[in-house]
């Protein structure tokens, strides 16, 4: 039987069975290197066999991310929220592809605006109104987020949500209503009818604009809450503004509303509303 060989090891056992001697030996440091082995057994090191895994390469140990900290918020609560905003957009997507397209066109678009406005569609009609349950959810939910942020309340996200949705479609239904009497009495029923499409389709603007705003402003790590809600809060004012824009075209080209009336109703339902929630903002 053939015996066996070590190449680079040679071991002689001695009278004492207690030392051994160690003969151009080689051995492999715990760095890499190759180190040479004298009868002394002292390591001597003669070359570099592998290159260390952690050196030498262009890899980054760091990245320049800097994590931002916010104040922890109902997480589970906002993620049904816009789990929920999902399902009816994704339900309206399926219904009619590319009714949402048409809800931002017609939001710059004034024409546009004042052609959907003439048609009568059951069904653009159920879409509409879906929209803006996800709108007024959304714009609830990002204004939750945002007392939650600025440290206006310690309550949490559930007791803050529900009251701010109440609201909001307490003062929508309370401006519908003040609407459809004006127009009763003044007898502007067309006007009134492509004026509260406009509003639909501005507040439909608005909550889609904000959704995913809100989710940036839940999940983001890295972007500041302060720049979110300042996107937020301009793209408020802007489709506000617009809403205003658009009102006042529409009672300007019409030759049933006078100024004076046209005055009243803004200085009434439109800027008085906005200083008296500033006042509110103020307050808290």
């Amino acid at each position: 039987m053939q015996e066996p060989q070590i190449d680079t090891l040679q071991v002689e056992l001695l009278e004492d069975s207690a030392s051994l001697a160690f003969q151009d030996s080689i051995c492999l440091d715990y760095d890499g290197t190759v180190c040479l082995l004298a009868e002394d057994s002292v390591p001597v090191i003669v070359k570099e066999l592998v290159p260390s895994l952690f050196e030498g390469h262009l890899l980054h140990p760091q990245n320049d991310y800097s994590y931002v900290d916010k104040v922890v918020s109902g997480g589970s609560f906002g993620f049904f929220v816009l789990l929920f905003c999902a399902v009816l957009f994704v339900y309206i997507q399926k219904r009619s592809e590319g009714f949402f397209g048409s809800i931002f066109k017609a939001s710059f678009d004034s024409n546009q605006a004042n052609q959907d406005a003439r048609v009568e569609n059951s069904q653009r009609s159920t879409n509409l109104f879906l929209t803006q349950i996800i709108a007024l959810v959304s714009i609830a939910l990002f204004t939750s987020e945002v007392i939650i942020q600025f440290g206006f309340t310690s309550f949490p996200m559930v007791a803050i949500f529900f009251p701010i949705l109440g609201g909001l479609i307490a003062l929508i239904l309370l401006k519908r209503v003040v609407l459809w009497l004006l127009a009763q009495l003044f007898n502007v029923n067309s006007e009134l009818r492509h004026h509260r499409f406009n509003l639909n389709i501005f507040l439909s603007s608005t909550g889609l604009a904000l959704l995913p705003l809100s989710l940036l402003l839940f999940y983001s790590p890295q972007i500041p809450y302060s720049v979110i809600i300042y996107v937020g809060a301009a793209i408020g004012i802007l489709f506000y503004l617009k809403g205003l824009h658009r009102g006042v075209s529409l009672a300007i080209t019409s030759s049933s509303i006078v100024t004076l009336h046209l005055f009243y109703y803004f200085c009434a339902l439109e800027i008085l509303p906005v200083f008296v929630l500033i006042r509110c903002v103020q307050g808290l």
